[in-house]
């Protein structure tokens, strides 16, 4: 059962995201990846590799606030990658679709993760997550 702590920040998330779109705020892309994304995704793949069981012994001493960090992480990049794939956000019904669905299972799976304490699932979550956000890049970050 998710903790207390995952369903709050993901409500959080979500009432944000709806609340801007209702009052014509709502963040570009660009300002989204800068204030949300990124902070998350940094959280997330920190986490991921103090967990991985193959970075030693000192994985499972973890404490449960690092544990919790990486769900609330994961629970605001699942909620964003729904936001991605909405009409007026979506880039193209094509691979930028298949990238915000790739975010919205693989923060999933990060959060299903963190929440059992399992750190090569973990891991892994953050391992896809990352190789998701890369592709994306590639096809739609602005070349500077």
């Amino acid at each position: 059962m998710p903790s207390r702590k995952f369903l709050l920040a993901l409500a959080f998330a979500a009432l944000a995201a709806v609340g801007a779109q209702a009052a014509g705020t709502a963040l570009s892309v660009k300002d989204e990846m800068k204030t949300v994304v990124d902070p998350a995704s940094t959280t997330l793949f920190a986490v991921g590799g103090e967990v991985d069981p193959a970075n030693g012994p000192d994985a499972a001493k973890v404490p449960p606030a690092r544990w919790e960090e990486a769900g609330a992480a994961a629970a605001r990049l699942e909620a964003i990658a729904a936001g991605l794939q909405q009409p007026g956000r979506a880039k193209d019904a094509g691979p930028w679709m298949t990238y915000a669905k790739q975010m919205a299972v693989t923060a999933g799976a990060a959060g299903k993760a963190a929440q059992a304490r399992n750190g090569a699932g973990l891991s892994q979550a953050a391992n896809d997550l990352s190789d998701t956000c890369s592709g994306c890049h590639a096809k739609y970050r602005p070349k500077t």
